[in-house]
């Protein structure tokens, strides 16, 4: 793949990659939060909510990757919000729901194309939500066959996916209205943002998965005000 090779003879590349974007997320977040302190919405301070919902946002990711899912397959599996605690924490609802919706849009891709040949409805995936003392834990757990050991040491770099590289013809008419969908996934920029993301305050993802089965993610998220910046 000529993709793995190009990080492969540019070793220096995805570190560039990282850094180039941490400091976007930075500059996004330091404009927006300006922006942000003008509006003063309800237990807001600028882009930070005192009360942040994990399930909220949970909720929130499903429907959109949902939407992104029936748009490329025509179905898409359920999903059940397991959150014992029912735990809010100080965060960023935007950034939040970002991250769980392009690790659910992996997942139901996994799950519907794992399963397309069977009679019966996709397995549901689970989004399972812990309060710890310092951080949130989520997992979301699927059985959509899971990745392969060789591919694993690549999933965080950019440009690689498990999924078909999207070309032209992976481009099509939006049937809830004009404009053109882009394809649920291939891209390879999903996984890789989204540790960002997490790492920028203080958090982290990790990816188990067992080919055959199907793959957990674990997204770790620091309550702020208990971690700094993430400086690369």
């Amino acid at each position: 793949d000529h993709k793995r090779d190009l990080f492969k003879d540019c070793p220096f590349l995805l570190s560039f990659l990282d850094r180039f974007y941490n400091a976007r997320i930075g500059l996004r977040m330091i404009a927006g939060q300006h922006i942000a302190m003008h509006s003063h919405p309800k237990g807001f301070v600028g882009l930070i909510n005192g009360n942040c919902s994990p399930a909220e946002e949970a909720r929130n990711a499903i429907v959109a990757a949902s939407e992104r899912c029936y748009e490329a397959y025509g179905e898409a599996p359920e999903v059940r919000i397991i959150d014992e605690s029912n735990c809010t924490f100080r965060y960023m609802p935007n950034d939040l729901c970002y991250m769980l919706t392009e690790l659910l849009k992996n997942s139901m891709r996994a799950v519907v194309e794992y399963h397309r040949d069977n009679s019966e409805d996709p397995p549901p995936i689970d989004i399972v939500i812990v309060d710890g003392e310092r951080e949130i834990s989520i997992k979301i757990s699927d059985l959509g066959g899971g990745i392969a050991r060789s591919s694993m040491p690549n999933i965080f770099n950019y440009t690689y996916s498990t999924a078909v590289q999207p070309t032209d013809s992976n481009y099509y008419s939006n049937p809830n209205g004009c404009g053109i969908s882009l394809p649920i996934a291939g891209f390879g920029y999903g996984l890789p943002l989204t540790k960002l993301y997490a790492m920028y305050f203080g958090g982290n993802l990790k990816i188990m998965s067992m080919h055959g089965h199907g793959t957990d993610a674990y997204l770790y998220l620091s309550k702020l005000g208990t971690s700094e910046e993430y400086q690369m």
